[in-house]
């Protein structure tokens, strides 16, 4: 079962969050564009990791130059896989393959000297013995990043070169044509010799290197780990990511403080304040109201970036969290539109349900609808989501819904309400908008985004007070008014 689709992880915009992550090899790369999830029932391991890297950072913290050296090793790293291949399935390595395998076999024999003397830090990545291997690449102990057929592998190859440097010492002294064209033959076929008896080193030296290939490739792997958590607690210490605590007994998400990056630079860039959000959620379904603007879908998106970013072995960013491992992710919104099939958005959010309902069946996950069925007439709308909020909450599976729709939260629904501009003058900010003529971003300005859990199973009604800070023809706003009214 796939933990997230490919549809929720662009809706999350999370492969340019993962860019953010400065990874130095080859290897370290592949990983990350390979990312796994640890599954449900994974917690130890994931609380192995979580520990690993807590130790990880304090030797960043008190020892920096050792880390310079760690990554200077990695950032010089090349993807030699191909060749390890190569000698596994007997093919001859070239001399530019050698050099290259030679040269890595030095790197990773440098790295592992930093590991061991941290061993009781980096045990998990100390890698497999390759001096031996070094010994045959470099039989004269010269310890240089350079390689070729040196003489020590072969008596046959010493004396052809032997005879070669006779004759080539001969063509440079040799005035007669005819002697000269006799040596040029000769060079000629001793070259031959020379190329025969170094295709017969190489292929030797490639069986040699079969032998020690498994070896070389768990290294790699060894390396690729390193090189990813070293990114990933980078990512951590850039952004304010913290450690989150593994819910084993039961199911729930808890994020206090919790930030989406993206937003918050955003934000910072035009010297906005950015508002983090707080919830507490358990199995069964969480509608989460408020005004168009008030950043209900920005929330959406900071839960399921920082469960995924959990689930993938990342600290998240918040002030503290406590999350359980869960078998799926859903995130389902309004951008679901697929024209090349020509679906409507709420035919493609049928089809999307029909796919959780099976997901349901078999592991318990987190499902955000924002929105739902806004993409059909508001009378059906209405009673497709109370449908689906009712039909969740008796799921064992954590389930958030946006809505506007009335009458769609009962008994036993948790209802998070966007405060938006509850708490404000209303008539203060009226009078800031006539004087400034800027409606909009005083209303962003003033608006909360932050989250607070409601006994009230209504939807609020910001959408008028909206309207009329942003300068509604009054004639119209009577008549608006007028519709509440009567409604009431």
């Amino acid at each position: 079962m796939k933990f997230i689709d490919e549809n929720s992880i662009n809706r999350l915009n999370f492969k340019n969050l993962l860019s953010r992550i400065e990874i130095l090899s080859p290897y370290g790369k592949e990983k990350l564009n390979k990312l796994s999830v640890y599954s449900a029932g994974e917690e130890d391991k994931l609380e192995k990791e979580f520990f690993q890297m807590e130790k990880i950072i304090k030797f960043i913290q008190e020892d920096k130059k050792n880390l310079m050296d760690i990554e200077g090793i990695l950032h010089r790293l090349k993807d030699i896989k191909t060749l390890l291949k190569c000698s596994l399935e007997d093919g001859v390595l070239d001399v530019v393959d050698l050099y290259e395998i030679k040269v890595q076999t030095m790197m990773f024999e440098d790295l592992n000297k930093f590991l061991k003397e941290k061993k009781e830090i980096f045990q998990n990545y100390i890698l497999n013995d390759l001096s031996d291997l070094l010994k045959i690449l470099d039989p004269n102990d010269e310890k240089v990043a350079t390689f070729h057929i040196y003489e020590s592998y072969s008596i046959i190859l010493k004396e052809i070169r032997k005879q070669k440097k006779e004759v080539e010492n001969r063509l440079f002294i040799e005035k007669d044509y005819e002697k000269l064209k006799n040596l040029k033959d000769e060079r000629l076929s001793i070259l031959v010799d020379e190329e025969r008896e170094e295709f017969k080193i190489r292929k030797n030296l490639s069986k040699a290197i079969k032998k020690f290939a498994t070896n070389f490739i768990e290294n790699i792997e060894k390396v690729a780990e390193l090189d990813f958590v070293l990114g990933k607690i980078k990512f951590s210490n850039e952004y304010g990511g913290v450690k989150p605590e593994i819910s084993k007994e039961k199911k729930e998400i808890k994020l206090v403080d919790a930030v989406n990056i993206e937003v918050k630079e955003f934000l910072a860039n035009k010297r906005k304040k950015y508002t983090p959000i707080s919830v507490e959620i358990k199995t069964g379904t969480t509608i989460i109201t408020g005004a168009n603007m008030g950043g209900k879908s920005v929330a959406l998106k900071t839960i399921a970036e920082n469960v995924l970013l959990f689930h993938m072995g990342f600290f998240v960013f918040a002030t503290a969290a406590k999350i359980s491992l869960l078998d799926f992710l859903f995130f389902v919104s309004d951008d679901m539109q697929d024209i090349s099939k020509g679906l409507s958005t709420f035919g493609a959010e049928i089809i999307k349900l029909k796919e959780v309902n099976r997901y349901l069946k078999n592991g318990s996950g987190l499902i955000i609808f924002d929105e739902f069925a806004r993409g059909t007439n508001p009378k059906e709308g209405q009673k497709f989501v109370r449908a689906l909020a009712k039909y969740l909450n008796t799921k064992d599976s954590i389930s958030i819904i946006t809505t506007h729709f009335d009458a769609v939260i009962t008994e036993g629904m948790k209802h998070y309400q966007v405060v938006g501009l509850k708490k404000i003058n209303f008539d203060e900010l009226k009078n800031k908008i006539i004087a400034s003529n800027s409606s909009m971003e005083l209303i962003q300005e003033n608006m909360d985004f932050s989250l607070e859990e409601s006994q009230s199973t209504e939807v609020p009604k910001d959408a008028y007070n909206i309207a009329k800070l942003i300068g509604l023809d009054d004639e119209i706003s009577k008549m608006i008014y007028d519709e509440y009214t009567e409604e009431e």
